[in-house]
């Protein structure tokens, strides 16, 4: 609200509590005190009204009665709660402030940046258990095993037969020239670091179902898990980038109503010059009667 608006509600606010006081009153007193008060007295009850007014505010004791009550005065924010509001939440602290346009978009751009996650986040996990599904089916760590055991001199199980895979250079059985370094073993479960090892190191091909001896390779299978592997792990990249940007938003909001804070404090600290302010007051030293005080600097 620009500042003539807000200097004007007040002067309105004064007018109707004004109109309401003529209109219970008797007689009207006005006094002007300087260029930067005016004091307005009314004698809006009867002695017998003055009374009541004067034993509900003094009670039992023998004191004059004193009531200084704001009818209007203004109230600063707290710039650290409206920091800490959109630090938390973006745009609640611009809510707090006042600015309601901002608070909508800072918060419709937290819902977005969230929403985006999600979306990515299931497309990526999604495409992570396809290519898990993919590599059940058509890979095989028996196979891999069976093929380096009768193809390379690798150490075996004396009591089962077995393959032993331990780090190390294997020479191929047939052809002396022909080895194969192995410097990576499978975990004993399928985990995260199991499905990437079986598409990311060669000497893994051999587990392909459609390994071609002759070409040395998997043909097909290898190559299209592996395209659905950057699939998900592109998704999911995508999904971590959302919420950093959301993390982004959250300081940058936190910043922006801290601003927004102090921006209506200092347009209030111009318009808290006016107080409207109601206590109680002798009157020709005979009756207590309310007096009403508006006060402004210019």
């Amino acid at each position: 609200m620009k500042f003539k608006n807000f200097k004007l509600a007040g002067l309105v606010l004064f007018g109707l509590i004004l109109l309401y006081s003529i209109s219970n009153s008797e007689t009207l007193i006005i006094k002007k005190e300087n260029t930067h008060s005016i004091t307005e007295y009314m004698n809006m009850m009867d002695y017998q009204s003055s009374q009541k007014l004067f034993a509900l505010t003094a009670s039992d004791s023998t004191e004059k009665p004193q009531v200084n009550m704001d009818v209007y005065r203004f109230k600063e924010k707290s710039i650290k709660r409206g920091f800490l509001y959109s630090l938390l939440i973006p745009g609640a602290g611009e809510f707090y402030a006042g600015s309601k346009i901002k608070a909508a978009i800072f918060f419709g751009m937290e819902a977005a940046f969230w929403t985006g996650y999600f979306s990515y986040h299931k497309k990526g996990k999604d495409k992570e258990n396809e290519f898990k599904d993919f590599a059940d089916v058509h890979w095989s760590e028996t196979a891999y095993k069976d093929w380096l055991k009768y193809h390379y001199d690798v150490p075996l199980d004396t009591s089962t037969g077995e393959v032993i895979l331990i780090p190390g250079k294997y020479v191929n059985l047939s052809d002396e020239d022909d080895s194969i370094e192995i410097r990576e073993v499978l975990p004993s479960s399928k985990t995260q670091q199991y499905y990437e090892m079986i598409g990311k190191y060669d000497h893994f091909r051999f587990g392909w179902d459609d390994f071609d001896s002759a070409q040395s390779n998997s043909i097909f299978n290898r190559t299209f898990y592996l395209d659905l592997r950057y699939d998900s792990n592109n998704l999911l990249d995508k999904a971590n980038r959302f919420v950093m940007i959301s993390l982004a938003n959250h300081l940058l909001s936190a910043f922006d109503a801290a601003i927004s804070v102090r921006s209506y404090n200092r347009k209030g600290d111009r318009f808290s010059t006016i107080d409207i302010n109601l206590r109680l007051a002798e009157y020709n030293r005979e009756e207590i009667i309310p007096k009403l005080t508006l006060s402004t600097k210019f």
